[in-house]
């Protein structure tokens, strides 16, 4: 596993999205996001979720510690993940995070900047200030 020390043990934990229709939920915002005047607006990224689905985050984050207690894990070194709802779950279950690990930014293609910058602007952990969210556009739906 990439970035594990030596001798030390490992565990990768991920959660699959529980329904396909999150999956087509999903679908419609990034849809309603590239058509809406102005276009895909990091400064209007919860406003069209919420829109479209209701709610501006539908995960329940506050469950996600109980298979990490399961396993007997009481500490994660390095901890991958970008989210403050985890994060925060996590350690007000008594779960200690040594090391947040931000996704590198070349990683994230161009269009996610929009989704990231709004998630970042919200409370999203990274080592830099956020953007000014309405700064981050993405890419006109005519480009595509």
């Amino acid at each position: 596993m990439p970035g594990r020390r030596a001798g030390s043990a490992s565990s990768s934990i991920t959660a699959r999205k529980a329904a396909r229709s999150a999956r087509v939920t999903k679908f419609l915002v990034y849809n309603a996001r590239k058509r809406q005047e102005g276009g895909d607006s990091a400064a209007t990224y919860f406003e069209r979720t919420e829109c479209v689905a209701g709610v501006q985050d539908a995960r329940f984050q506050q469950l996600m510690p109980d298979p990490i207690h399961w396993l007997g894990l009481r500490r994660i070194d390095r901890f991958v993940s970008m989210s403050d709802m985890k994060h925060d779950a996590l350690v007000s279950q008594g779960i200690e995070i040594v090391e947040r690990v931000p996704i590198p930014d070349e990683l994230v293609p161009p269009d996610a900047h929009v989704e990231l910058d709004a998630k970042r602007a919200a409370g999203y952990y990274s080592p830099e200030p956020p953007p000014q969210a309405e700064t981050t556009i993405g890419r006109p739906l005519e480009k595509y």
